[in-house]
């Protein structure tokens, strides 16, 4: 199965190369990299699993360049990071209300808009807590209604599995008090059964 930070790397990666080409190049070797190389090694950090050091580099990259292309693809692939279940210190919520900042920025003709969309809607289903989200990003509350965010169609599955989860624990606690009651009867049974030979013995002549 395809993680999700694949999905996002592979669309930053090829909208890095064609921003690349309208950015300044470093001059002589060892001068400072330009935010697109910071970006690109930043993605070749991410493969090789370096989670934190790559969210402070891509979070730093989104801060100072929000104008420009490569800074929404940071923006965008800090988020899958912040999403992917191979992140020691996954955070649904995070990972969330920066997919709203995204979108909220997201022009309607951009392809990138429903793979940030999808990211979003999987993140609620797997138990990012819309209300946190919403009060993490206040201040972009109005960028969030020009997006038009996308609503799930019924209750995330993390609220679904809780709820079986408490189906499961009422039934199982319906069945040891049914257990219960049954041995109870049966041992009544049983004692009746024996009153009832204790009467035959004494009747018999």
């Amino acid at each position: 199965m395809i993680s999700w930070t694949t999905v996002a790397r592979t669309f930053a990666l090829v909208l890095a190369g064609a921003a690349a080409c309208a950015l300044p190049r470093p001059g002589a070797r060892g001068a400072a990299p330009g935010p697109a190389e910071r970006l690109a090694r930043a993605l070749v950090a991410l493969d090789s699993g370096q989670y934190a050091p790559v969210v402070q580099e891509l979070q730093l990259l989104a801060r100072t360049y929000p104008q420009l292309v490569v800074g929404r693809q940071a923006l965008l692939v800090e988020a899958a990071a912040q999403l992917d279940p191979r992140n020691a210190q996954v955070q649904l919520d995070q990972g969330a209300a920066l997919l709203t900042q995204y979108l909220g920025r997201a022009d309607s003709s951009d392809w990138t808009r429903p793979v940030a969309q999808t990211l979003y809607l999987m993140s609620l289903e797997l138990g990012a807590t819309a209300e946190r989200v919403q009060q993490a990003e206040a201040d972009a509350a109005r960028a969030r209604a020009e997006a038009g965010l996308p609503r799930l169609p019924g209750p995330p599955l993390a609220a679904r599995l809780s709820d079986l989860e408490h189906e499961r624990d009422r039934l199982a606690a319906r069945v040891k008090e049914l257990e219960a009651g049954s041995a109870q009867l049966q041992k009544q049974l049983a004692d009746t059964v024996q009153e009832l030979r204790r009467i035959r013995r004494t009747l018999r002549p």
